[in-house]
């Protein structure tokens, strides 16, 4: 004969479920897990369960944030270490005569066109930089500034040994940067 709990088979609770006597088939280890059960009617057992995919979650979470972290990041040192050119036609003279004696390294690789910059390099003193390291400086009054959509040309004008020379200027982003330099005698 098999000993059974009372009530055990009640039809009362709409539906069989399965007796909760644990390893040592008694009654006392049936009330553990029912004392186990929290608020919410969950099981230690189903808390296990659960415990994974809050932590999945988390880390997808904190995955989430680093990759939005690195992107910012990446996005501020890219804005730093591209090169500011200057806003207008005038405003790229004055950093051009500030960085032909001071910095010509900016002059190369900012304010000249790549293709300038290497015709420049192309000259007896081997590379851009060489070249207005050994240039000297004069100061230019601004004749005239033409402009015409993303092209702006400066007639100038140098004061010391006089002569007559021209910048072409392209629109670059928010900037301008040199595309040509004239020393002819310009048409009028």
């Amino acid at each position: 004969m098999i000993a059974r709990v009372r009530g055990e088979h009640d039809t009362h609770w709409g539906r069989w479920r399965p007796s909760a006597i644990g390893e040592d088939g008694t009654v006392a280890s049936r009330q553990r897990v029912a004392a186990a059960r929290d608020e919410s009617g969950a099981t230690e057992v189903d808390s296990a369960r659960l415990r994974p995919r809050r932590v999945g979650r988390w880390l997808g979470v904190l995955a989430v944030a680093i990759v939005a972290g690195y992107l910012a990041a990446s996005a501020a040192v890219g804005e730093r270490s591209s090169p500011r050119l200057p806003a207008t036609p005038r405003a790229w003279l004055d950093a051009y005569e500030a960085a032909a004696i001071d910095n010509p390294t900016r002059v190369c690789s900012e304010l000249f066109a790549p293709q300038l910059a290497k015709a420049y390099g192309n000259t007896v003193h081997g590379t851009c930089s060489g070249y207005f390291r050994q240039i000297t400086s004069f100061s230019v009054v601004v004749r005239r500034v033409l402009r015409d959509g993303g092209t702006a040309v400066l007639e100038l004008r140098q004061t010391v040994r006089p002569r007559d020379w021209a910048v072409v200027l392209d629109r670059r982003g928010a900037g301008w940067q040199a595309v040509d330099l004239l020393t002819v005698d310009l048409a009028r």
